[in-house]
């Protein structure tokens, strides 16, 4: 008995203590630099980009490894056994032991190796530049669902306000319907608000539910207590300084330069077959003199240079070389879509982030006047100067900026974030600062000498010799054409979201401005003067 309830004491004692872990958990604030911090940590995806170029990495090992020594050695053993039947017939038997190591050294591929090894250090760099445009974009995803959970739990805010103020009108509706101050169609008018309040609360929560698993999906843990997102800066005055810059720094641009060097390199490859080869190569072998006999044994040493030099192919070079080089000639082509490109997408993200901050001020004012004119319709409606609907309306108005106004903050932030990203700028130390980047370079530098012996480098020598030089990134066009004339110029930065003083809700001015209960014995009042002075708001 005694064993049963202090089991069910534990028992009890470790829920209580999971269960205050887990509601401390849930209030414990959360900033946009640990979410940006742990998704680009954690996340799946970028993680299994990473491995994807670890793995680019052991190319340049394998072009590399064509300069180094290759030995092999091969041993056999042959068992012999003959069985003859007849008057002589009689058995026989008898074992071959053979044994050979050789040994190849290139000494020179006519520029075929070396073309190899830079076509995978610009396979490597392309691969590179592919990892940055996918840390960019999670990074920018991130800081989306975190700034959409913040918009949405505001949403949520204001239908709530929205749905309770609306119960309270239909409420005070009702009332003056009894006392017959109001017609039917007013509180018809009432009821059906309120339904379509309630209609916005339940797609709210459904949002906010869908923002909320998206974070989870992205950053790997449920959004906790989201403080306000911090300032960032960085962005050129202009738009033509924003597209010099993402002509240095776009990572889809530089990853197609990047293509086309190794596509030229492969094309410095192909040639160089035409060319001949030389390599060394040493035998040893230790074989019976005759097949099946023990003795005696023959040991022989044999050292042999090696000069090849193609001389007819059936077309099959001359084809391989037109191959290359339309592949090349269709990576140039890409270098200049993938400009085309970024140039659209910095205009674009331009003018999205000035028509959203443009579209901020103007919000603002509208959240500010529609504030100012639903507390002087409230004190018009004491007096009976305003009707149902027009209170109604007011209210919905007023409703209807705020929400604008909580989408028109993300829409901007997150515009920022993503115009910073298309130009190349945005790093994670812009958004998380302190933490710590994935270095492509260190698994690099880790494994491109693997296996390299020393005179590797002084036959990498002889070896570009011959070989075609194959030039560095090849620009996307020789002069800034094509370039959008006419642009926006940026609004001013609105302030941190830390600095944003909340909005007055509809409740309080509801509160503010609320009525002395109905008089029954009152007339209804069909009065429609001149609108009295708007007394200055509390």
């Amino acid at each position: 008995m005694k064993s049963g309830l202090l089991r069910r004491w534990a028992l009890t004692t470790v829920c209580a203590f999971g269960l205050t872990g887990a509601a401390f958990q849930a209030v414990q604030a959360e900033t946009l630099a640990e979410a940006v911090e742990l998704a680009y940590r954690t996340n799946p995806n970028i993680q299994a980009q990473r491995a994807s170029l670890r793995a680019l990495d052991e190319s340049y090992v394998q072009a590399r490894s064509g300069f180094g020594l290759n030995a092999g050695v091969q041993v056999s053993r042959n068992e012999f056994m003959l069985k003859r039947s007849g008057p002589q017939g009689g058995e026989a038997q008898a074992t071959t032991n053979s044994a050979s190591l050789s040994i190849q050294q290139p000494i020179y591929s006519g520029g075929r190796l070396s073309a190899r090894t830079n076509a995978a250090e610009a396979d490597i760099e392309a691969g590179r530049q592919q990892l940055r445009r996918f840390e960019l974009d999670l990074m920018v995803r991130v800081v989306a669902a975190y700034v959409n959970v913040r918009r949405d739990e505001r949403v949520l805010q204001i239908a709530r306000d929205l749905a309770k103020v609306l119960e309270d009108q239909l409420t005070d509706t009702d009332a003056k319907f009894e006392v017959r101050q109001v017609t039917a169609t007013d509180q018809a008018q009432a009821r059906a608000r309120l339904a379509q309040a309630r209609t916005q609360l339940a797609n709210a929560e459904a949002q906010l539910n869908a923002s909320r698993a998206n974070y989870v999906a992205l950053v790997g843990r449920a959004p906790g207590s989201l403080e306000p997102e911090p300032a960032i800066e960085g962005l050129p005055p202009t738009v033509d300084a924003a597209f010099d810059l993402a002509e240095a720094q776009n990572p889809q641009l530089l990853q197609s330069q990047f293509t086309e060097q190794a596509s030229r390199a492969r094309v410095a490859e192909v040639r160089s077959q035409r060319r001949p080869q030389l390599s060394l190569r040493a035998t040893a072998a230790r074989n019976p003199t005759s097949q099946f006999a023990t003795n005696p044994i023959d040991e022989s040493i044999t050292l042999s240079a090696v000069v090849s030099q193609p001389l007819f192919t059936g077309g099959a070079l001359t084809s391989q070389i037109r191959q290359t080089v339309e592949q090349n000639n269709r990576d140039r082509l890409l270098i200049e879509d993938a400009r085309r490109n970024m140039i659209q997408s910095v205009a674009q993200g331009w003018e999205q982030l000035a028509g959203a901050r443009g579209a901020l001020l103007s919000q603002q004012q509208e959240v500010q006047a529609d504030e100012t004119a639903f507390y002087g319709v409230r004190e018009e409606e004491k007096v009976g100067l305003r009707s149902t609907i027009e209170i109604l309306n007011a209210i919905q108005e007023l409703a209807a900026a705020q929400l604008s106004l909580a989408r028109g903050r993300a829409n901007e932030y997150v515009s920022r974030v993503q115009l910073l990203a298309q130009i190349g700028s945005l790093s994670l130390d812009d958004l998380s600062p302190g933490a710590n980047s994935y270095d492509p370079a260190r698994n690099f530098d880790k494994v491109h000498n693997k296996g390299a012996l020393p005179w590797e480098a002084g036959l990498r020598a002889i070896d570009r010799i011959a070989g075609a030089p194959i030039g560095g990134l090849r620009p996307a066009a020789t002069e800034p054409a094509g370039r959008p004339t006419a642009a926006s110029a940026l609004p001013g930065a609105p302030p941190p979201a830390a600095e944003v003083k909340p909005s007055v809700t509809i409740d309080e001015i509801m509160a503010s401005t609320r009525q002395i209960p109905v008089d029954a014995s009152a007339p209804v009042s069909t009065n429609r003067q001149a609108e009295t002075t708007v007394p200055p708001k509390p």
